[in-house]
């Protein structure tokens, strides 16, 4: 049988490493804001290093920057060694392969040279067991030119062709070596060796891990100090500064120093922080001026009021000088006439009527300027007649139904044709209800008196009442001749009144506007609109509770 040839190639020395044949590492990873986290990892030496570095390092978050960097200097220092061994070990086997056959055909021609130099028989059998075993062969033969065994020592795995070859022949199957060497003198040498790894290559792999873990411990703990003084204490610095300027310091500096990055961060803090302070000593200063300036405008504010209350007792002074002093002045000369005597029986019951009629206008101003003060805003409503309290909480509708009633007897409501519309369902209103009928019957009554006013027999005065967005509307209008746009802001002041002498006291529009704002409303005198002439008295009130009373209605 011809045994299988095989010429040695340096490719052949990887057939033996059982990594060669596996796929080698595929990895998809996605970028986190901190890390890198394995998406998929399978197969190639190293790919399960990666994983559990990676996967650690995007489960462990929070971790402080040493943290990271260990763990990231462990995974490289992981994957540099794996990396390491699986370059060294197909290096080292296929040397180890290739110095093997040649100290094999080297030892065996060595071996071949002495048997044919040998001259005795009897001597070649020794020769060829000193060099089996120890020597470095596994087994030798020597046959003659007919291919007839001479001597052999060990055994032989290949067989030896019947042929001797041309020339020397070496021939390969796996881990075993022939080395056939023609001797002409002698006939056919034949010698194997082992071209397996011995135990001293077999721990070259172990020693390069060995080495590698060592050295790159070495590396990485330089490195780590190395990060440790140029990024992570600076940033720890940084973050302490951070943290005091949170609480409210603002004399904290930053040390710069440490890597480019971590300088620029740090002078980047320290000038947002000087921004920072010079932005709020600015706000401290524009707060001192703005306290200064309200407390101008406070001052101010005071003297306006101060002047304002000056100004209305002076108003009221006056007229209360004027609605007081002239019945006085009438009861005086009429008293000093009646004390000179001398006068008939129907001129006495004249001048003491006369005296009654200015007591009664003393009396009836009096008791407006008393119904005035009253209705100022922040004091209390008047109690009913049998001492209760009154409830601010009218119903629009009974209490428009009331001044209905009270002014169809009335002399100036004669020739004018009152209208009543009231929206169904009102709500109430905060104040009372003898409040509110005072307010709109006075408003009524005006209106009835710049009608009589303007000469004419006939006029209209319609009131209606509605809700508008949780506000309560009462208008009292009328088509008389209007308020002229420049005594619209004077009407509602005390003792202001455009009646001749002796007809009004100048107090009805103003303590009906003093009952509105103390209910938290407001009085408004308007045209009447649409190129008509008369006015219109529009009353704003905040609705209330809903009304217990249902249905509206209307009258005319």
């Amino acid at each position: 049988m011809r045994p299988e040839d095989s010429r040695f190639a340096p490719g052949e020395a990887a057939l033996g490493w059982p990594w060669r044949a596996r796929p080698s590492a595929s990895l998809r990873v996605r970028r986190r804001p901190w890390a890198w986290s394995v998406a998929r990892a399978r197969g190639g030496a190293g790919g399960p290093a990666v994983g559990i570095i990676v996967a650690m390092l995007d489960e462990r978050r929070g971790l402080g920057l040493r943290a990271q960097f260990a763990l990231a200097l462990l995974g490289t220092l992981a994957i540099s060694a794996t990396l390491a061994l699986a370059a060294v070990h197909p290096l080292t086997a296929a040397s180890g392969r290739i110095a093997r056959r040649r100290l094999g055909m080297t030892l065996s021609r060595a071996v071949a040279g002495e048997v044919s130099l040998t001259l005795d028989p009897t001597q070649v059998q020794p020769l060829l067991a000193a060099s089996v075993g120890e020597g470095g062969l596994s087994g030798a033969a020597l046959y003659d030119k007919n291919g007839v065994l001479q001597a052999m020592v060990g055994s032989l795995q290949l067989p030896v062709s019947q042929h001797p070859p041309p020339f020397d022949d070496v021939r390969v199957s796996g881990e075993v070596m022939a080395v056939v060497v023609l001797l002409p003198s002698r006939g056919i040498f034949v010698a194997e060796s082992s071209l397996a790894p011995g135990a001293a290559e077999r721990t070259v792999p172990t020693a390069v891990l060995l080495y590698t873990g060592l050295s790159g411990m070495l590396a990485l703990g330089v490195v780590y100090l190395a990060l440790t003084r140029w990024i992570v204490r600076p940033m720890e610095g940084l973050t302490r500064a951070a943290e005091r300027v949170a609480a409210g310091r603002r004399d904290v500096r930053a040390e710069e120093r440490g890597a480019a990055e971590v300088v620029r961060a740090a002078s980047a803090f320290n000038r947002m922080t000087d921004q920072l302070a010079a932005r709020e000593s600015e706000l401290s200063q524009q707060v001192t001026e703005l306290e200064k300036a309200s407390a101008g405008l406070r001052r101010a504010q005071e003297q306006v009021v101060r002047g304002e209350r000056l100004a209305m007792v002076g108003r009221l002074a006056a007229g209360i000088a004027h609605e007081v002093g002239n019945p006085l002045a009438a009861i005086v000369g009429l008293s000093d006439v009646m004390r000179d005597g001398g006068l008939e029986e129907d001129e006495i019951h004249d001048f003491a009527g006369r005296i009654g009629n200015e007591a009664q206008r003393i009396h009836r101003t009096v008791r407006q300027l008393l119904d005035y003060a009253r209705a100022a805003p922040g004091s209390a409503a008047p109690p009913r007649a049998d001492g209760a309290p009154v409830e601010p909480n009218a119903e629009v509708r009974d209490a428009i139904e009331q001044v209905r009633k009270l002014l169809q007897p009335q002399k100036a409501m004669r020739d004018v044709a009152l209208s009543v519309e009231v929206e169904e369902a009102l709500p109430t209103v905060g104040v009372s209800s003898d409040r509110l009928v005072q307010v709109v019957l006075n408003l009524a009554l005006n209106a009835a008196d710049a009608i009589r006013g303007d000469g004419r027999s006939k006029g209209e005065i319609a009131l209606r009442a509605r809700l508008d967005d949780a506000r309560v509307i009462i208008e009292v209008e009328d088509d008389g001749p209007g308020i002229p746009d420049a005594l619209r802001e004077r009407i509602f002041e005390p003792f202001f009144t455009t009646k001749p002498a002796g007809e009004g006291t100048g107090l009805g529009l103003a303590t009906s506007a003093a009952i509105v704002e103390q209910a938290g409303g407001s009085i408004t005198a308007l045209s009447r609109g649409d190129g008509r002439e008369g006015a219109r008295m529009v009353v704003t009130l905040p609705a209330g509770r809903p009304s217990m009373m249902s249905g509206g209605f209307s009258a005319g």
